[in-house]
């Protein structure tokens, strides 16, 4: 039992492909456009389930009676929104050495919003909010019009706050995934 457990996890972890901090790209509306044109990112967030309360064996998310909840926040709800910006595929960040076995992405003190990145505008929860006792992967949305840019591929950037301890923030990128691509057409 334990093999199929185990095997059924690393299946499902290859599957989503949730970057570092468990914060990505799930879906979005469309993968190319012109400028102008309207694209729908929805973000999904693994760390973003409200905070448990109750006791030992009864603990669920603040505010609802079942459903998955985050241990440790002392309380701290999760956050209120992702700056979200588009770098060329070709000039996506990349991790760097924290450690003897470990790789950390870059931080910045706020969204990345000078060349080679275009500042898009902040993914926040859907409308009415996110409901955890169906169990899904609370989502955060933004919808923008493609700017004006080169034509040419590139890669959706998450801005997260909550994903380091002090000021400033952590820098995501997955180049690699296709999800988080957006190829950009002459106007």
């Amino acid at each position: 039992m334990k093999v199929v457990v185990t095997a059924l996890t690393l299946v499902v972890v290859a599957f989503c492909g949730l970057a570092q901090a468990d914060v990505g790209v799930m879906s979005t509306s469309q993968r190319e456009g012109a400028p102008g044109d309207t694209v729908k990112v929805t973000l999904g967030c693994g760390f973003c389930f409200p905070p448990c309360e109750g006791p030992k064996g009864e603990r669920h998310p603040a505010g609802f009676d079942h459903g998955p909840c985050m241990l440790g926040t002392h309380g701290t709800p999760p956050p209120e929104s992702f700056g979200l910006s588009l770098v060329p595929l070709a000039k996506a960040p990349k991790p760097h050495r924290c450690g003897p076995n470990a790789l950390c992405p870059p931080r910045t003190m706020g969204p990345p919003s000078t060349a080679p990145y275009r500042y898009l505008g902040l993914a926040t929860p859907p409308p009415g909010g996110n409901n955890p006792e169906g169990g899904a992967v609370p989502r955060y949305i933004l919808e923008f019009e493609i700017p004006h840019l080169a034509p040419g591929s590139y890669s959706y950037v998450i801005w997260c706050d909550a994903c380091q301890r002090g000021k400033g923030g952590s820098v995501i990128v997955n180049p690699h995934a296709r999800s988080w691509h957006l190829r950009v057409r002459a106007g």
